[in-house]
């Protein structure tokens, strides 16, 4: 089984010292996944297992990554202008996750976690 941990050859990506994350994954392995590699890079993680419209309003949040069924979430983070990534296996081409910003599974964590960086330091559109 392969892991998708940090590693040395991410140091040379952004720093999220500081940075509060929420992590929203069904799967405890792909949530841990993420926050050891958020927690890496500076960031304060909150996961959570279900979406829930109170996560939107959590003190100082920076950023989010979400299911694909985090819908009325992903829309209130918008409304906040808070950036979030949808990581997912669904097909998210058409409805309400068409245009947000999507990494597929079995993609890298890694890979969730530069994206994320991308739209914090403006290098990524905005969500949908």
């Amino acid at each position: 089984m392969r892991r998708h941990y940090w590693h040395p050859a991410m140091a040379h990506l952004p720093c999220l010292d500081g940075r509060v994350v929420l992590v929203v994954q069904r799967s405890w392995c792909v949530a841990r996944a993420l926050s050891c590699v958020f927690e890496a890079k500076g960031a304060k993680v909150v996961s959570a297992k279900e979406s829930a419209a109170d996560l939107a309003k959590l003190p100082n949040l920076t950023a989010a990554v979400l299911d694909g069924q985090s819908h009325e979430l992903g829309r209130l983070l918008k409304t906040r202008g808070i950036p979030f990534v949808v990581y997912t296996a669904c097909d998210l081409k058409e409805g309400k996750f068409a245009r947000a910003p999507t990494v597929e599974k079995p993609a890298p964590v890694t890979d969730v976690v530069a994206r994320v960086e991308e739209l914090l330091t403006g290098g990524g559109q905005a969500s949908s």
